[in-house]
């Protein structure tokens, strides 16, 4: 196939990846309540990521009546917080979503307002953020690169620069300890020991690794999100080092088992196709985008939802179809960058 796009070919991806994403949000509107939440809050914080989605599909109206209801529930002394956020994991990640869309949204208060204590998650040493609150109200010594990379879009919204770039640093420490390339690569970093967290480690889990060429769930998130933050950062800040970077981390996704494509986790993968795309045109990464576009057209249910790996709640299918709203929609408009005049 030759360098030049297919213009026809990519347009169609995008008129299907429209469909695609429209009838999720029509779907999604009929789970939001004349209150403004979207789902039984009594699930917990899963609808995080609503202001954003809905952002992108021009439903500002359902957006800010989200917000509204966040903050009159949720919001108190600059934090999201409360008996009705529930859940602990995640916990700088689920916020940077919401502020990303509050600041498309102009909800500044929300936006501004929130980023200083999402940031206090940050940790000062490496630049990750921890991963969940403890009990006891502090962050969990785990951190991994989804769950720093979230974070990083909120601090590139909000014009935090100087943190964004902490991030960065904290991708490329967790690159650069890599040793078992391109089988295995180990995602989690202990901010005690500040370093990776190995399977010689006591505590060491099967998702702390994530083995490329082995079919089960596993985190392969970890390669998109963090050339799609990288990837954003670049357009900020136009360092040849991030650019760099980012490759490296969609290389391992794109080059890992076929059978990722059985399993959601694999949605990020097109994130980070879809800004190296926009940087580079290059045509490793547009295909990417169209096996990515095929697949979330055909794994969506006809009423616009689709299936999380954990299915314990409806929450946890309001989560992922509000996820791969955004995606589908950031896709959509890599290859639509890239296309030409007939």
């Amino acid at each position: 196939m030759s360098g030049i796009p297919n213009t026809g070919e990519d347009r169609r991806a995008v008129r299907e990846l429209d469909t695609v994403a429209r009838r999720a949000t029509d779907w999604i509107l009929t789970q939001q309540h004349p209150s403004g939440v979207i789902g039984d809050p009594a699930f917990g914080y899963k609808y995080y990521r609503g202001p954003w989605s809905l952002a992108l599909m021009g439903e500002r109206s359902a957006a800010l009546e989200l917000c509204r209801w966040i903050r009159q529930n949720l919001v108190s002394d600059g934090r999201v917080q409360g008996d009705l956020r529930v859940l602990e994991d995640g916990w700088a990640y689920r916020d940077s979503a919401l502020i990303v869309g509050a600041h498309m949204l102009a909800q500044y208060d929300l936006s501004l307002g929130l980023v200083d204590s999402m940031v206090e998650w940050q940790d000062p040493v490496s630049g990750g953020f921890a991963n969940d609150r403890r009990p006891d109200g502090t962050g969990s010594d785990e951190m991994d690169i989804p769950y720093a990379a979230g974070p990083g879009f909120a601090l590139l919204a909000t014009g935090r620069l100087q943190e964004a770039r902490r991030v960065a640093a904290f991708l490329k420490a967790v690159y650069e300890a890599q040793e078992s390339l391109p089988d295995r690569f180990y995602c989690f970093w202990s901010r005690s020991e500040q370093r990776v967290i190995l399977e010689s480690d006591p505590g060491f889990q099967q998702r702390f690794v994530v083995a490329s060429q082995v079919d089960r769930m596993q985190r392969w998130t970890l390669g998109g999100i963090a050339a799609a933050f990288l990837g954003r950062l670049y357009l900020a800040e136009p360092l040849p080092a991030y650019l760099d970077l980012a490759r490296r981390y969609q290389d391992f996704s794109m080059a890992s088992t076929e059978a990722q494509f059985k399993y959601p986790s694999v949605c990020k993968s097109s994130w980070g196709a879809a800004l190296l795309y926009q940087i580079t045109g290059e045509q490793q990464y547009r295909d990417w985008l169209h096996r990515m576009a095929a697949w979330y057209a055909d794994t969506q249910e006809p009423e616009g939802w689709w299936h999380p790996w954990v299915e314990d709640t409806s929450a946890d299918v309001l989560e992922i179809t509000l996820e791969f709203i955004m995606h589908a929609k950031v896709l959509a408009g890599a290859l639509h960058s890239r296309s030409e005049d007939d």
